[in-house]
């Protein structure tokens, strides 16, 4: 029974984290997804085609500090600082992008929500991590 409620407080992590990785291959702002942009801008070789690889690596980073954490609770601390590395690259897409398009902010497409519930849900996830850890510092 511990077990089941374990996995599923912890499963957010990964569930957000493939939403994430998800959102790079629908559209944002724009009619092209986030990697068929990063392919015409690295071909004409515009500076800041790398960003829109960020979701994509902030996804695969986050997934993997979901399953370090549902492979072995012990590794909780170092996970969230992995989480913490992967959302950075997220933030600074966020600001990056969105930024950019500014003028299109009222037609976001559906990569754009896919890419802020899966933010929104490795959010929660690394603060179930925190509060568990919380509580078993005050349960010793």
């Amino acid at each position: 029974m511990k077990l089941k409620k374990y996995l599923n407080i912890y499963i957010l992590g990964v569930i957000g984290s493939v939403i994430l990785i998800i959102s790079e291959f629908f559209s944002w702002f724009t009619d092209y997804s986030l990697i068929e942009r990063y392919v015409i801008y690295s071909s004409v070789a515009i500076e800041d085609s790398f960003l829109y690889l960020f979701p994509l690596m902030s996804g695969i980073i986050c997934l993997i500090a979901s399953s370090l954490v549902i492979y072995k609770i012990e590794l909780k601390i170092k996970c969230v600082i992995i989480f913490f590395v992967g959302l950075g690259f997220m933030i600074i897409f966020f600001i990056d992008y969105i930024t950019q398009e500014i003028n299109f902010i009222s037609n976001p497409g559906i990569g754009f929500y896919l890419g802020v519930i899966g933010f929104l849900l490795i959010l929660f996830n690394i603060i179930n991590i925190l509060i568990t850890i919380e509580k078993q510092m005050d349960g010793n």
